[in-house]
């Protein structure tokens, strides 16, 4: 009588087969692990951006349009954003015409900052605004 061949897997072959399918799983979950954390820094930069955005369209109707800096902090996220406005006269080769038109050319710079894992993360909007010598748009 002829012994009849084993069938099935050895011990050693079912623990490495195990060994590369938590190798695969470990690369898996790093790939959507970095996935969601790229995609969390991105919703905080656009909601900064949106911040940013609404200091801008408020200069000139809630706050006048003239030099000087305001500061605040927006609670409406989870994260606290704190933001900064700079308004600042703009010298530039026709800013003596816009004067005696009774213009004036400023700067406008809006920073949000808000706290990350790395430390403080910014986001800066600029622009150039014209207003009459008064602060009005």
């Amino acid at each position: 009588m002829q012994a009849r061949a084993q069938r099935g897997f050895t011990m050693l072959e079912v623990l490495v087969a195990f060994l590369l399918a938590a190798m695969l799983l470990a690369v898996i979950l790093s790939g959507f692990s970095t996935g969601l954390s790229g995609l969390s820094r991105t919703a905080k930069t656009a909601q900064a951006a949106l911040i940013a955005q609404s200091r801008l369209a408020e200069l000139g109707i809630v706050e006048p349009l003239e030099e000087g800096e305001y500061s605040g902090i927006s609670e409406d996220s989870q994260v606290p954003y704190r933001w900064q406005v700079r308004v600042q006269p703009f010298d530039w080769g026709y800013a003596a015409e816009l004067r005696e038109r009774g213009l004036e050319m400023y700067k406008v710079e809006v920073d949000v900052f808000w706290p990350a894992a790395l430390g403080e993360q910014q986001y800066q909007l600029a622009t150039l605004r014209t207003a009459r010598s008064g602060g009005e748009p």
